[in-house]
């Protein structure tokens, strides 16, 4: 498997896509044991395989929801003093479609 791009989270996403293939051929595709007895298979994973699981494992137990930020946002709309920069959402929507492209 080829995993072109910089981004470290590129690479997770293909090796985590990579996985749930690997899964789905290992379980639609049953084999038959060898003659002389049951066999085992075994997997080594890389150093690098080996930090990507980690880091996913981190990354999942993150909430989606960050309640802190939500309550203070929520506390400035109901006061009235919360505003948006129209401007500022434009560049950030303009900068992260540039930087996706350049991925």
């Amino acid at each position: 498997m080829e995993i072109t791009g910089n981004s470290p989270f590129a690479r997770l996403d293909a090796y985590v896509k990579n996985i749930g293939k690997e899964k789905n051929r290992v379980h639609d595709s049953p084999r038959e044991a060898p003659k002389g007895g049951l066999s085992e298979d075994k997997v080594a994973l890389s150093p690098e395989a080996k930090q990507m699981q980690e880091a996913k494992k981190l990354l999942d137990s993150l909430p989606d929801i960050r309640e802190e930020k939500v309550a203070k946002i929520r506390e400035r709309i109901e006061k009235g003093t919360y505003s948006i920069d129209s401007e500022k959402i434009a560049f950030k929507m303009i900068r992260e479609s540039i930087l996706n492209e350049l991925l």
